[in-house]
């Protein structure tokens, strides 16, 4: 068995029993310590699962997981006026990030003429902003998540290390009032808060039907949150909101 059949043994093996240790994995395969720790750790910067002390998790629950094939083309009205309404926000000259994610790439069309520097790793959004000659456009690199169809991992949060943008425009899979946002995967987590901590502002887009909701893995606390763009929202919820900081935009 070469190293990359073993390592969709060891992702097969993972599905199966939620976890695995290197330990175990050794016996199973008959290799070293060391060479199964360096099967983890490629599979781990692949965003494919996560590092554990002495083994390794899934990044994500399937059952959580949907493409954005299907999500681009759900609530489109609504991920519409969300995404004009965040544009409204940007004046000429300003810097942006824009997350992966099927309310954020809507963003893409409403920024013509606005003379601004974009970085993205959004294969949709690049798509969308390549010909636009009024953009100044910085691709993220990283590990394609094909689900989302856009980079994340360690490469990504090492490249949004080397610049700091005036607003990051952000999705997610769910936001509670008590349990912050959250997204399908670990490492896509770990890509949003490295985008945090590389803008000066972050922008939640999200539509109502995301609201209530936990997914899988937590991004942040509305402590990181300066301005909610969503569709619809009760007056009690946006209080709330209101009250730990938070700019709560209702797009109509």
């Amino acid at each position: 068995m070469n190293a990359a059949e073993r390592k969709q043994e060891i992702l097969k093996i993972l599905g199966e029993q939620g976890s695995v240790q290197v330990e175990e994995l050794t016996k199973t395969f008959g290799v070293s310590k060391v060479t199964i720790r360096n099967d983890l750790d490629d599979l781990d910067q692949k965003g494919l699962l996560v590092r554990t002390h002495g083994g390794a998790m899934p990044a994500e629950r399937k059952e959580f997981v949907r493409l954005i094939s299907n999500t681009l083309y759900e609530a489109t009205s609504e991920k519409e006026r969300i995404a004009m309404a965040a544009a409204k926000l940007l004046v000429s000259g300003q810097s942006i990030i824009i997350d992966n994610g099927s309310t954020t790439v809507h963003m893409a069309k409403y920024l013509a003429h606005k003379n601004l520097t974009v970085a993205t790793g959004s294969i949709l959004a690049i798509d969308q902003l390549t010909n636009d000659e009024s953009i100044d456009l910085i691709i993220i690199g990283g590990t394609l998540r094909r689900y989302s169809l856009g980079a994340i991992g360690s490469i990504a949060r090492s490249c949004l290390q080397q610049f700091h943008a005036d607003w990051l425009f952000m999705g997610a899979a769910a936001f509670s009032l008590d349990k912050g946002i959250s997204c399908t995967n670990l490492v896509e987590a770990e890509t949003k808060q490295a985008m945090i901590q590389s803008a000066s502002k972050v922008c939640l887009l999200v539509d109502s039907s995301k609201f209530g909701k936990i997914s899988f893995a937590n991004i942040c606390s509305w402590d990181s949150i300066d301005v909610l763009v969503t569709d619809a929202i009760d007056e009690g919820s946006r209080k709330i909101l209101e009250g730990k900081g938070v700019e709560v935009i209702v797009a109509v």
